[in-house]
């Protein structure tokens, strides 16, 4: 296993397949790759098999596939298939608003897709497009087709949606999924000083009513098992431990290694001419990662 200059193992890779959304939500971060990265240039299918088989080489077992919106790619059937084809892959995860699953849930599921995470932050908000209203077909089409665990993604913001967590953690009960908590990245910071809410509170409450708590060792993140329900806690602001458990690398859209969320100015062209020097692109990407918090 490959480890960075800190000695963290590299065992997931994220690949942002597209930045291409249907939704344009202000928090949004597309994987750090902020309005300066973004381009039209999508990586090829071959591209993305080279990276995966020189990831699988370097011990890299685990795969999520996002974006942007990963189901407006006409080819991303393909595109899981090929990473299921990948010796030593061994996990694959997807993230999606949720609009388009029911169209394609059963058909990732056979092609190779073991997860998936549905971003939904709200039961019924008019400001929030990705809410139950809009999504719980996709949900729906999810459980159904058994991608397992399914993870419901909330990013909590002051004022607008805080109070729905309880409601939330019923949503994820009824389909037997894990609420994922996430508090808001400083990304504009102006939206952030505005509607930042610390989960501090809400993690020392579950921490208290939970009859079982399962810490991650990737990035450090606390799942809290309290009444027949499972929530996850993700807070990466300012959170050294969330730092220095990171074992992920990522692939922007259009081919450059991304060795930190947060960070824009070390990003790594991966040269494509040959497995060998994909392999040689992912070693810098990963010998450039550091603790940022």
């Amino acid at each position: 296993m490959v480890k960075d200059a800190y000695g963290r193992e590299t065992t997931n890779i994220r690949i942002s397949v597209t930045q291409k959304c249907n939704l344009n939500c202000l928090y949004c971060h597309r994987e750090g790759d902020g309005n300066k990265n973004r381009s039209d240039k999508e990586i090829s299918v071959s591209e993305i098999k080279g990276i995966m088989r020189a990831a699988s080489k370097l011990g890299i077992k685990k795969v999520k596939i996002t974006g942007g919106e990963p189901l407006l790619r006409k080819d991303i059937i393909e595109i899981v298939r090929e990473i299921s084809l990948t010796e030593g892959i061994k996990d694959i995860s997807l993230t999606t608003n949720g609009f388009f699953l029911n169209k394609f849930a059963h058909l990732l599921k056979s092609n190779g897709l073991n997860r998936i995470n549905i971003s939904c932050d709200s039961l019924s908000s008019s400001i929030l497009q990705k809410n139950i209203k809009n999504i719980e077909e996709g949900i729906k089409s999810a459980a159904y087709a058994g991608l397992n665990p399914l993870k419901i993604n909330m990013v909590v913001l002051k004022g607008i949606n805080d109070s729905e967590i309880n409601n939330m953690i019923k949503i994820s009960k009824k389909y037997n999924a894990i609420l994922q908590l996430i508090e808001l990245i400083p990304t504009n910071k102006i939206f952030f000083a505005r509607f930042f809410f610390s989960l501090e509170g809400i993690e020392n409450e579950l921490e208290r009513k939970a009859n079982k708590i399962f810490t991650r060792d990737v990035n450090f993140r606390k799942q809290y098992f309290v009444d027949n329900a499972v929530v996850e806690v993700v807070r990466a602001h300012l959170n050294r431990n969330f730092c220095m458990n990171c074992r992920k690398i990522r692939i922007t859209s259009n081919g450059f290694i991304k060795p930190c969320l947060m960070r824009n100015d070390n990003l790594v062209k991966i040269n494509f001419a040959s497995d060998e020097e994909i392999m040689k692109s992912l070693l810098e990407g990963i010998n450039m990662r550091e603790i940022y918090y």
